[in-house]
């Protein structure tokens, strides 16, 4: 129980971190974030970090599962957290993409049966990725916000019926 509560609350802040690292200007970064090397504000440690961190999450606090539904997770989340589906929807779609972002762990709910927790998650992702976008005019608290949920909303794919 103390691994769930502790590792579900380092990768959620971590998660948050890695978010708006990845959503920054350089200069932005210099300004808000002077102690992390410059090679940090990138987008790719959004998409590299939530992944690989989420999935470090259930490998920790969730039934196993074959090692390749890991990797492919990480693959599918590193995509899902870099798509804003601008083409499909004519603009960003923050809704779908936090649906999107939960919905890159089903091969979670395929080799357990947890399919409640992944539905669950899957739209809590979507309210809460939109909905902290749609309510905040403010970009630290948005995607601090999003990158925070992805890890914060881990625990409900523990969710059995």
């Amino acid at each position: 129980m103390i691994i769930l509560i502790l590792s579900t609350i380092l990768i959620t802040l971590l998660c948050a971190l890695a978010y708006r690292l990845g959503g920054c200007s350089k200069e932005e970064g210099k300004l808000k974030f002077p102690w992390i090397p410059s090679f940090l504000i990138s987008s790719w440690v959004r998409d590299c970090f939530c992944s690989v961190l989420s999935v470090l999450w259930m490998y920790l606090n969730y039934p196993l599962v074959p090692w390749w539904v890991y990797l492919v997770s990480i693959g599918a989340t590193w995509g899902m957290t870099s798509m804003y589906w601008k083409k499909l929807f004519k603009g960003t779609n923050y809704w779908f993409h936090g649906f999107m972002i939960g919905f890159a762990f089903i091969g979670f709910p395929i080799f357990t049966g947890y399919w409640i927790g992944w539905i669950v998650r899957c739209l809590i992702l979507a309210i809460l990725c939109g909905g902290i976008s749609a309510l905040s005019g403010n970009v630290d608290v948005e995607e601090h916000g999003r990158g925070g949920s992805i890890g914060l909303t881990l625990l409900i794919m523990l969710i059995r019926r």
